[in-house]
């Protein structure tokens, strides 16, 4: 494994999330799993019941009119005895009486001491404009009752409405009242009613209708309302079995299933170490976040070598170090060789090295030695002795300065003492500094070698 390795950034953030919601996940997906569980059981397994209202059997009553005239009075249009059936108007001259016949017929799948009755009344009224009632006068025409009828089977209640000895009754009501303020309505009103045994319930069904009939001059008119049929159903309410729609039947099971894999997934992801971070992990995801939040005050240079000829201070977050360059009113270098950022402010460099998790491969693999000693190395061949201007400094005055330096120290080595406590005078520190310095640019003359 390699320093320059990059670790798949996505897949460990993954990881910290798995590791900080693990309990929320898991509980989320038990929920769901027991949800799902409950669903298909309710679903598939025991739907229960619910009341249910059909229809067994039904039966019904209906109700007409039949009318007719008969020519009575010679005229050169219709012969003598003709009758005229089922008109809306009729001749007053030639036809005065209208018979009518209601008709009342049921039908039933079973019935039994059925009895039905029919009454008809003639009414005559005059009403006013907002329904009120002036006067009113009525008249049972026919009545008649029937017994032991049979589905089927048509009861008749027939009676005869003489045109002209109505609109005389209405004409002395009104003269003897003296008055009309309203219109005179004439009409019939028949009420039916069927009583017994209709499909094994006992039965009494009421109605009442309306047969319309007004004279004008020579002809008076009928209005009849046709046939008024009533059909009753005979219901049951019994319970059946449960039954759900597809949404619920499929997803019940689906919703199980999702809840089932995903406690298994975190089930597996936590015994396999896959749902944690170690704290180099961690630390990296914070240097990665502290890097996209202040990349506006980061700028990518490479520094002189001079610069890291100061005293060196480290940061122990980049967080640190740009809150300490913000309130030094300085900016903040990303070396593109090294990937360390630093900060110059006085005399001193202040500097943050990333963490070693954001060079090295997957995240759950610790740095071993060799890879930090490589690592080490790489950054210093990488760094070459560059002029301020960015060229490459020359050799021969490297050597130079440092025959100088060595000439000096010797001549401080010369003239320096030990001190009273045995330790090493400044003039020995000095010797020392330029013997490491010349050691150490040997060493990497021989590396670069």
């Amino acid at each position: 494994m390699t320093a320059s390795t990059s670790p798949d950034e996505t897949r460990l953030r993954f990881r910290s999330f798995l590791d900080a919601q693990f309990t929320v996940l898991l509980v989320v997906c038990l929920v769901l799993a027991a949800a799902g569980a409950g669903l298909v059981y309710t679903t598939h397994v025991d739907p229960g019941t619910e009341p249910e209202t059909r229809t067994v059997s039904s039966w019904t009553v209906e109700t007409e009119y039949a009318h007719s005239a008969e020519v009575t009075e010679p005229n050169p249009v219709f012969a003598l005895g003709a009758v005229l059936e089922n008109r809306e108007t009729y001749f007053a001259n030639v036809a005065p009486e209208l018979d009518v016949t209601p008709r009342v017929t049921y039908t039933a799948d079973e019935a039994e001491g059925v009895d039905v009755e029919v009454r008809s009344v003639l009414v005559v009224r005059n009403v006013g404009e907002e329904g009120t009632v002036y006067w009113e006068q009525q008249e049972t025409v026919d009545s008649t009752a029937a017994t032991g009828v049979t589905p089927g089977e048509t009861v008749t209640a027939p009676f005869t409405l003489n045109s002209t000895a109505v609109d005389e009754r209405v004409a002395a009501i009104e003269s003897e009242l003296g008055a009309s303020p309203g219109e005179t309505e004439t009409f019939v009103v028949t009420d039916v009613e069927v009583a017994g045994t209709l499909n094994g319930e006992n039965t009494t069904y009421t109605r009442s209708v309306e047969f319309g009939f007004s004279h004008e001059d020579a002809t008076y008119t009928v209005a009849d309302p046709g046939v008024q049929s009533d059909t009753t159903e005979q219901t049951v309410t019994e319970p059946v079995e449960r039954t759900y729609g597809p949404l619920r039947s499929f997803g019940g099971p689906l919703v199980l299933v999702v809840g089932l894999l995903g406690v298994a997934g975190l089930s597996y992801a936590r015994y396999a170490g896959l749902s944690g971070i170690d704290e180099a992990e961690r630390t990296y995801l914070s240097f990665r976040d502290d890097r996209s939040e202040f990349d506006e005050w980061i700028t990518r240079i490479r520094l002189p070598p001079e610069t890291h000829d100061r005293p060196e201070a480290h940061a122990d977050t980049l967080r640190d170090l740009v809150d300490f360059a913000i309130d030094t009113d300085t900016g903040v270098v990303e070396d593109p060789d090294t990937g360390a950022f630093h900060a110059v402010a006085d005399e001193y460099v202040y500097t943050y090295h990333p963490p070693l998790a954001a060079t090295r491969g997957p995240a759950t693999d610790p740095p071993s030695e060799a890879d930090a000693d490589t690592s080490q190395s790489t950054a210093a061949e990488s760094t070459p002795n560059t002029a301020p201007d960015g060229s490459e400094a020359d050799e021969s005055a490297v050597d130079g300065s440092e025959t100088d330096e060595a000439d000096t120290d010797a001549s401080l080595f010369a003239n320096g003492s030990p001190d009273a406590d045995g330790s090493a005078t400044a003039t020995d520190q000095a010797v020392d500094h330029g013997a490491e310095a010349e050691s150490d640019d040997d060493s990497d003359a021989t590396e670069q070698s």
